[in-house]
């Protein structure tokens, strides 16, 4: 019941354009939402902050599965262990595409 209603509370917050996110992405959503800062910045901010950077996906990609420290604040990202490498790489595509 938990995987289903975190299922719909991604359709429901994400943009109609995004992709259906993996039950290790919805783990994102606990420090990060679209817009303002929770615990880690918004969505939109990420994107904003990376726009036009051509290393963007990759460094996305870094921090997801590795986690980081310093980039945003005092508050350490921690490694995302359940999020596979293609999870990463559809994620920080969608990140990037909030740009356009």
């Amino acid at each position: 019941m938990k995987r289903i209603f975190l299922g719909l509370t991604i359709a429901l917050l994400a943009p109609a354009s995004s992709m259906a996110a993996s039950a290790s992405e919805q783990s994102c959503r606990a420090c990060h939402v679209m817009d303002t800062t929770l615990v880690g910045p918004g969505f939109n901010q990420i994107a904003a902050r990376y726009k036009g950077d051509a290393e963007a996906i990759q460094k996305l990609k870094t921090s997801m599965l590795e986690g980081s420290a310093g980039k945003w604040g005092t508050i350490a990202m921690p490694a995302n262990k359940e999020l596979t490498a293609a999870e990463a790489d559809r994620f920080a595509h969608w990140i990037m595409s909030l740009n356009k």
